[in-house]
């Protein structure tokens, strides 16, 4: 069962999205699982639906990830990423809210809650200050505070945005994990954020698109140390 305090920081989240499916997808699993052995960081390697049984048979050290589940439970739910599908085929933790993919408060509670049962780690995104507090207060694992407008931009999150939503979940509840995201490029982008007092940060479609990712995995991870 995994556990919140199971996760060490600095963490990482490599979530390809959907730009990648198939053997590319797992390719970087693999590669990800490589590097992953290496570090003391916990790793997150994060992945569609359809693709999770694959990546969880063929990787050992990271954390496999689903981008988002429900709480509906066992029986009627067609179409549903239900909690207890993951858990049975050994995936360890679920994003939630994220911009692409937005759920009700209600959802978000029952979800959570029911993830903490299962033992599956909850990432929960946050917009603003205020949404940060707010998603605080359902007591996820991690929440990733990640302006929505910046998303997939390249544009990194100003100093006083990660100040003011790393205040405002840590005023609610210090022991939850703080995940700064948005346009993370390059191991430099990563050690900002430690040093702002982040405890862990990812990327995804950068990566995805890149044409090294060897090169530039290595030089994520790295920061990390």
């Amino acid at each position: 069962m995994m556990k919140r305090e199971a996760i060490t920081p600095p963490f990482f989240t490599v979530s390809p999205k959907s730009y990648l499916v198939g053997n590319e997808l797992l390719e970087l699993a693999k590669l990800t699982d490589q590097y992953a052995k290496e570090h003391e960081s916990t790793i997150f390697f994060v992945a569609p639906a359809t693709e999770l049984v694959n990546i969880v048979q063929n990787t050992e050290h990271v954390i496999v990830t689903a981008q988002t589940a429900d709480a509906n439970g066992l029986g009627r739910g067609m179409g549903r990423t239900i909690l207890e599908s993951l858990k049975e085929n050994g995936v360890q933790a679920t994003f939630l809210n994220h911009m692409e993919h937005q759920l009700t408060i209600k959802e978000l509670s029952t979800t959570i809650i029911r993830a903490k049962e299962l033992g599956i780690i909850t990432i929960v995104c946050a917009d603003t200050p205020d949404e940060a507090a707010a998603v605080a207060m359902l007591d996820p694992d991690i929440v990733l505070c990640e302006p929505n407008h910046l998303v997939g931009t390249g544009t990194l999150s100003d100093e006083k945005y990660i100040a003011d939503t790393m205040a405002a979940v840590r005023k609610v509840n210090p022991d939850i994990l703080i995940m700064e995201g948005a346009g993370i490029t390059c191991g430099a982008d990563v050690r900002r954020l430690i040093r702002l007092g982040a405890q862990g940060t990812g990327i995804s479609s950068t990566l995805a698109l890149a044409e090294n990712k060897a090169e530039l995995l290595s030089d994520l991870l790295g920061a990390l140390r």
